[in-house]
């Protein structure tokens, strides 16, 4: 049997089988619904029917109105409702029929809040359900505005409702304060702000929730924006209360504060379903560790986890044994640099050498050529040739030489250990191969057949996607495949952390849809605290405030991070969408620079987006000389530094959201950032430079970009790179010589084709990835 749903609160909606209904004639038709809805337990008089919807009519007119209106009640709604009956009539009175199969929002939430706020206390849970069951003010936007009597009952609803899920959003938060769960408190404070933005005591709620649960900037933001409405809005100050706990926040130990563990914003998704898999790359981090090195490689579909198995691994390993771990990262849609995912390595590895104080570097140690071969992986680091030592394509070394300079670098890092110690054992992680370019991969098997005999443990990530880089002979050796977790894995998950009936109730959930991919479990946790259905419990533990089974998520891991993010506050996605187009991994000093905002107002983003784990801190490497101090202050809430998607699944799902006008347009302004922040060095950026402008369809300042960019390629003898950039040099002259015209600047453009076709033709064959 089909139900009826009608929704009154932000709008006036009906629907039956899951479609909306819209054969209603009039307002009118839909007004009356709606009150004989929320009024369906007793009768009512046609005269008063009439009267509240047709009271500037006669008698007359007014019955044959409501007469008419009952009619397209009926045709509207019953062909749908398998015969149910709509109106039951008794003489004069009528009502919404008892025995309707009715689904009334209203209803629902009144039912809510009579279980939610008892003599005998307060029950979250109902309240969590009258919470989310209030998605606005009764019948917004709703209105009759020739019917004064209908109008007076409307607003009175309005107001009674409202003041309803006011004292439930005050319930909550209160119960969060004891509890001690200032994160849930601080879900329900927004949004009772937004149902009632001028109350100065929710805005004192939620600065004290911030200050509790270790935001003192987000605390003092709140305050200067309540300051502010209320001088634009009511023309007042803040009262003495507010601004008494704006001063205890200001002057409070801010250290102190930040010492305290910070309740984490969703539940951390226990790695499970990996016990072979950990035990077999524990194996392999052993044999290196006995200086038989080798190359690993973890692989299997997107989302199944690769990237999280190394990290845990890396973690557990380097906490009961000093080494030295390096990363390099590869990601679509961003510049193309050839050796990119190992010249990453060679950058990062390069801030362990840096000089510190005037100490010299341990890169002094190394021959002019291994420096040269350096600048070859990383050649942004011209600076670390001796004046006279210029390098040119000629004497670039080839892959074989390039590893043994790579291999002798690392050696130099290892023996760099404290004295008195042996050399470290090092990690290089490389995520993720399927975007590295085939210069990396020919130098990665290279440092693959060299790595026996020493201390060193190369372990790469691959995705398979059905359209896999060609990896060259002797890199595929040793290679451990990631299936889906299995329901029983999913089922461990669930038991960490609800308990109970809940536990099976949330397993279901996340076994329908998530295919057993780890990533889709995780984001569809975090999507089910987004929606406020996870609440914390003492030690870790939650519990579900509501129905997994009513939810519709939806069914692929971008869609449910395309509604997590649509569910972000405005100013942070308009900040994640232009961190999204810097790249996977983005710098918060440059995003502030771009985007031309306060840097107070970047990290108050930047916190949004790390406590929902949108963005993670980029870990670049782990060794003994890591400077701490850059942890403390990020355990100080500074939000500096460099930063990364918490995987590309996200990046991907802002992009698309980006409307294509506004990308090119962001593109352009990060082009121009560059070039004025890296004025002394545009050389070192033309990869860079390059990506943005041809994103930005700027093809006049793209063109010498490329040129450098293709000169750079040829250097390092990245053949494949190389002819990359040169045939889009030629794509983007054919975009310019229609618009040249004749003159010099057609001579000029037709120069540079020539110049480019001659490169190409003596180019190397060769993929750039």
């Amino acid at each position: 049997m089909s139900r009826l749903e009608i929704r009154l609160f932000g709008g006036c909606e009906v629907r039956v089988a899951e479609r909306t209904v819209h054969a209603f004639e009039s307002k009118k038709v839909r007004g009356l619904l709606a009150y004989l809805a929320t009024r369906r337990q007793r009768p009512e008089s046609r005269e008063s029917l009439a009267n509240l919807l047709w009271a500037e009519k006669s008698d007359e007119a007014a019955r044959r109105n409501l007469r008419q209106a009952l009619h397209n009640l009926r045709t509207a709604l019953e062909p749908h409702l398998e015969g149910q009956e709509v109106v039951e009539v008794h003489g004069t009175d009528l009502r919404l029929a008892p025995q309707l199969d009715c689904w009334l929002d209203v209803e629902q939430f009144e039912a809510a809040m009579r279980n939610g706020i008892t003599d005998s206390g307060v029950d979250s849970y109902q309240l969590a359900i009258a919470t989310r069951l209030y998605a606005g003010d009764f019948l917004a936007g709703f209105a009759i505005n020739d019917s004064p009597p209908f109008e007076e009952w409307q607003l009175a609803e309005q107001e009674r409702l409202r003041e309803a899920a006011i004292e439930a959003f005050k319930s909550l938060i209160t119960a969060s304060l004891d509890r001690g769960e200032h994160r849930i408190g601080i879900q329900h404070a927004r949004r009772l702000l937004a149902i009632d933005p001028l109350s100065e005591s929710v805005h004192r709620m939620l600065m004290r929730l911030y200050a509790l649960s270790g935001q003192r900037s987000r605390a003092l933001a709140q305050f200067e924006k309540l300051r502010s409405l209320l001088a634009s809005e009511l023309a007042v100050e803040p009262m003495p209360e507010t601004v008494e706990l704006h001063q205890s926040i200001l002057t409070a130990d801010s250290v102190a504060a930040a010492e305290q563990e910070e309740e984490p914003v969703a539940p951390l998704v226990p790695l499970v379903g990996r016990g072979q898999e950990f035990a077999a790359l524990q194996h392999c981090w052993t044999q290196a560790q006995q200086g038989r090195g080798r190359l690993t490689l973890v692989r299997g579909p997107a989302g199944v986890g690769k990237s999280r198995l190394v990290r845990s691994l890396v973690d557990a390993a380097t906490s009961r044994r000093t080494a030295l771990v390096l990363q390099g990262h590869a990601s679509a849609g961003g510049p193309v640099v050839g050796y990119g995912i190992l010249a990453d390595v060679v950058a990062n590895a390069l801030l362990e050498l840096l000089p510190d104080d005037g100490e010299p570097s341990l890169l002094d140690a190394l021959p002019s050529r291994t420096r040269h071969d350096l600048t070859t992986l990383c050649p942004d680091l011209e600076e670390l040739t001796a004046a006279g030592e210029a390098r040119t394509a000629d004497e670039a070394g080839s892959s074989e030489r390039i590893a043994e300079s790579l291999l002798e670098f690392l050696d130099l890092l290892a023996q760099s250990a404290p004295a008195g110690g042996s050399s470290m054992p090092v990690v290089v992680i490389l995520d993720d191969l399927r975007w590295a370019d085939h210069a990396s991969l020919e130098l990665l098997a290279e440092l693959a057949a060299r790595a026996p005999g020493r201390k060193l443990w190369l372990v790469a990530c691959l995705t398979d996607n059905g359209d896999q880089p060609e990896l060259p002979a002797g890199a595929t050796e040793e290679q451990l495949v990631l299936e889906p977790l299995s329901g029983r894995d999913i089922d461990e998950i669930a038991a960490s952390l609800v308990e109970g009936v809940a536990t099976g109730e949330l397993s279901a959930f996340l076994r329908e849809r998530s295919a057993g991919m780890p990533l889709l479990v995780t984001e569809l946790i975090n999507f089910l605290w987004d929606e406020g259905l996870l609440e914390p419990r003492e030690a870790g533990r939650w519990s579900l405030a509501g129905e997994t089974a009513t939810l519709s998520p939806p069914a692929d891991l971008l869609g449910v991070v395309q509604l997590r993010l649509r569910r972000l506050p405005t100013s942070t996605r308009r900040l994640l969408a232009l961190a999204a187009v810097l790249g996977q991994r983005f710098d918060a000093t440059l995003l502030q620079r771009v985007d031309g905002e306060h840097m107070r107002v970047v990290e108050i983003c930047l916190e949004t987006a790390l406590e929902r784990w949108l963005v993670r801190h980029c870990q670049n490497s782990w060794t003994p000389h890591r400077p701490e101090s850059d942890l403390a202050l990020w355990a100080k809430g500074a939000r500096r530094g460099t930063f990364e998607f918490a995987h590309e699944a996200i990046r991907e799902a802002i992009l698309r959201d980006i409307n294509p006008i506004r990308k090119r347009a962001l593109h352009a302004a990060v082009a121009a950032r560059l070039a004025e922040v890296r004025r002394d060095e545009l050389e070192t950026v033309s990869e860079e430079m390059a990506f943005h402008l041809l994103e930005a369809g700027e093809w006049e300042r793209a063109l010498p970009c490329l040129e450098r960019a293709a000169q750079r390629a040829a250097a390092v003898r990245a053949g494949g790179v190389e002819r990359w950039y040169l045939e889009r040099v030629l794509a983007v002259l054919e975009r310019l010589l229609p618009e040249a015209g004749g003159g010099a600047r057609r001579r000029e453009l037709d120069e540079i084709r020539q110049r480019i076709e001659r490169r190409l033709a003596a180019a190397p064959d060769g993929p750039a990835a």
